[in-house]
């Protein structure tokens, strides 16, 4: 009888029962990397899960496919755009916070005239309705592929080197072969239209965002965000140094689960 319970009690320490550790698991929650915070920072502002940091979106999505993180949290145009394309990825209903974000071009903080030259475009775009049959066509009533966008050349006109991820659809996409489609880069075309100067897009990682703004690899980041609530720090993903545009667009911030663990958490 002595030796039973001796078994006993050894599974129980190893299997976790009846410890603080093991009453239940850490969520772990993907994200794509911040410009101005660690995934330290970030699981205090998300209110104290474990965050993992990804430089891409569909190493991302491969880390939730494979059950490597429990969820990923994302843009709700993304989210839906996940379930569009594969129904085993699922929207959470239960967001405790209900997050907002404002997205914004960023550029270095001296360069003023482009920084001014952006917020006109933008500006102008949000009056006349641009942005608006933008994000009805993009982003409201996208199919499962984004649409090609061209990017017109303006001969003889100053080149702005524009640094996107690219690989966030239906927001910030190019396509296999090279070319830009998606909202980011329609907003884009549009803002090269008003300002007579000539986009050149380079694909950065999200977390390398930063470091290829201040290097001057590129010279606006298109896209930043900008919380629109209280519950976050305004500069989360504006690092020292960097300005930021006037917003272009506003998502709200969901998780995104497999369908197979279960809609919420």
């Amino acid at each position: 009888m002595r030796k039973f319970f001796l078994l006993l009690m050894i599974i129980l320490t190893v299997s976790g029962c009846g410890s603080s550790t093991g009453d239940k698991a850490v969520h772990k929650t993907g994200m794509l990397a911040q410009l101005n915070s660690t995934p330290e920072q970030a699981a205090k502002q998300y209110g104290g899960e474990a965050m993992n940091f990804y430089d891409n979106f569909n190493s991302m999505q491969m880390a939730l496919s494979s059950q490597n993180i429990d969820s990923i949290r994302t843009y709700g145009s993304v989210a839906k755009y996940m379930n569009a394309n594969n129904s085993d990825f699922v929207i959470s209903e239960d967001q405790t916070v209900k997050l907002v974000d404002n997205f914004c071009c960023a550029v270095r903080q001296e360069d003023d005239d482009l920084q001014a030259s952006f917020d006109a475009a933008i500006a102008e775009m949000k009056a006349d309705g641009t942005l608006d049959a933008l994000i009805d066509k993009y982003i409201n009533n996208v199919a499962q592929t984004p649409q090609p966008v061209e990017i017109v050349h303006i001969d003889g006109a100053e080149t702005i080197k524009v640094g996107i991820t690219g690989d966030l659809p239906p927001l910030d996409l190019v396509l296999a072969d090279g070319t830009p489609a998606g909202f980011n880069t329609a907003v884009l075309a549009e803002i090269s239209k008003r300002t007579g100067k000539n986009i050149e897009l380079l694909q950065v990682d999200s977390g390398a965002r930063a470091a290829a703004l201040t290097s001057g690899q590129v010279d606006v980041i298109f896209w930043v965000v900008v919380p629109a609530d209280s519950n976050r720090p305004k500069d989360f993903d504006t690092p020292a140094g960097v300005a930021v545009t006037e917003s272009y667009y506003q998502d709200v911030v969901v998780n995104v689960n497999l369908s197979t663990l279960g809609a919420g958490f």
